[in-house]
């Protein structure tokens, strides 16, 4: 759709989209259906985010909310206005806002004295980052603009450190406020004015704008367009070189060169990963060590394939554990012996109960005794170390499991390129190229927050 046809507008979500990538603002006004679809992970964060700013609230007995939808916007404006003339209600929840065409709905506005406010913007991770001092800075703009006295500027986010001692989350403790009033008039005053006219002579625009793919298309997060974006990227962008650094890549498209192919064997600068998969690239075959075969050789009988399914919720789930905590509520092993027979057992919580000492108990009575137990990263056996401060009664059976794990994902990175990895040693991509009949959408649980 021509951006001609449509009186373009601002909003919070849409000017911070503009600030990673113009040509993202563009497609998220007038090509939205471009986007990659949602997954189930990135669902589970949703909802979660959902669930941290409606506890939020209460945080703030009282406040009225303003139950309009988004595409309700006028309407919600319209609430918004008679409910701040009601100096009884201390604090408004998604009041909504319109200066100069940017629309906002603030998450919390609390009332600080008769005439003035507070600005509260919620978010569910467990520390205030960089980006998110624009979402406050467009929300003071347009409050301010609109005849807001605005005293401060918080964010109120998770404090990792608060325990659950069950029944009701001890609000004042869940959540910590810190004030980036300061940060976000700095951003507003230096900062925005140059963006924002950017940004509407983009949407003002007949094209979308013909902006290169890059590192900003995974910064702050991944673009939503990404999928759109590199649909005709070359096979093997350079950006799939393993921790490349801006200032390598600037170097090799200054050179014009956008495919690892076309590095040549000489290029300085590239680490001996780098180099490795340039070369593999390069030659359309696996890199195989030579230390690979004696590596495997340590492997003992019985082999134990060990992997676990964890969940970290935002809001913690159970008594004497903190927000974000790992929790392992799912394992499978899978046993090989000296004879190549193959046996499988597994373990999953099923009901509401911590699933901790369950998952432990059942582990430890199945796991052989002997033999080594091959695991894809440390991640299996950060968790039992962690699981052996929990439930010190087990400590040193899980601590002597995790001295007979064999990371296959360290081997792998060390001793085994496949240009089919793409870049990436996660089991997402290295199942695939390894054994093409199996895929990793073929496993039932993609991600612990899935079943979680």
């Amino acid at each position: 759709m021509m951006s001609s046809q449509i009186s373009p507008r601002l909003s919070k979500s849409r000017f911070v989209a503009g600030l990673q990538c113009v040509k993202r603002l563009y497609l998220e006004c007038y090509q939205r259906d471009l986007a990659d679809p949602i997954d189930p992970s990135q669902q589970a964060v949703f909802d979660s985010g959902n669930a941290v700013g409606e506890l939020a609230r209460q945080r703030f007995p009282g406040g009225r909310l303003i139950e309009e939808q988004y595409f309700e916007h006028s309407q919600a404006v319209e609430s918004t206005r008679k409910i701040l003339t009601d100096a009884s209600v201390p604090a408004l929840f998604e009041a909504a806002f319109t200066f100069e065409r940017i629309r906002t709905r603030v998450d919390v506005l609390r009332r600080s004295g008769q005439e003035a406010f507070d600005l509260v913007e919620v978010k569910s991770g467990a520390k205030v980052k960089a980006e998110h001092i624009p979402d406050v800075a467009i929300q003071l703009h347009v409050l301010e603009g609109m005849g807001i006295i605005v005293r401060r500027a918080y964010l109120m986010h998770i404090n990792t450190d608060y325990v659950y001692q069950g029944g009701p989350y001890e609000l004042e403790q869940l959540f910590s406020l810190q004030d980036v009033t300061d940060d976000a008039q700095a951003f507003m005053s230096e900062v925005m004015p140059s963006r924002l006219v950017k940004m509407w002579e983009v949407l003002h625009g007949e094209e979308e704008p013909a902006i290169e793919t890059g590192p900003h298309c995974m910064t702050p997060y991944q673009c939503p367009f990404y999928g759109y974006c590199h649909q005709e990227a070359t096979e093997h962008p350079v950006e799939e070189l393993p921790r490349v650094s801006s200032k390598v890549l600037d170097e090799l498209k200054d050179s014009g060169i956008g495919d690892i192919r076309g590095i040549p064997s000489d290029f300085p600068g590239l680490t001996p990963t780098q180099q490795r998969v340039r070369d593999s690239v390069a030659a359309e075959q696996p890199f195989i060590s030579s230390d690979l075969a004696s590596r495997l050789r340590e492997v003992r009988f019985p082999v134990s394939f060990l992997d676990f399914e964890t969940f970290n919720p935002a809001l913690p789930a159970y008594v004497g554990t903190r927000p974000y905590q790992v929790i392992p509520f799912q394992w499978s092993l899978h046993v090989r012996d000296s004879s190549g027979q193959l046996s499988h057992e597994s373990f999953l919580n099923e009901d509401s109960e911590d699933p901790r000492r369950a998952f432990v108990t059942s582990l430890l009575d199945t796991v052989p005794p002997h033999g080594t137990i091959v695991v894809y990263s440390g991640y299996e056996q950060a968790i039992m170390q962690q699981l052996a401060v929990t439930l010190p009664e087990f400590a040193e059976r899980l601590l002597a499991l995790c001295g007979r794990t064999f990371d296959l994902l360290k081997l792998v990175r060390e001793n085994y390129y496949h240009p089919m990895f793409h870049g990436s040693y996660s089991i997402k991509s290295v199942l695939p190229a390894l054994v093409p009949e199996m895929g990793y959408g073929d496993l039932e649980i993609q991600h612990g927050s899935m079943a979680a």
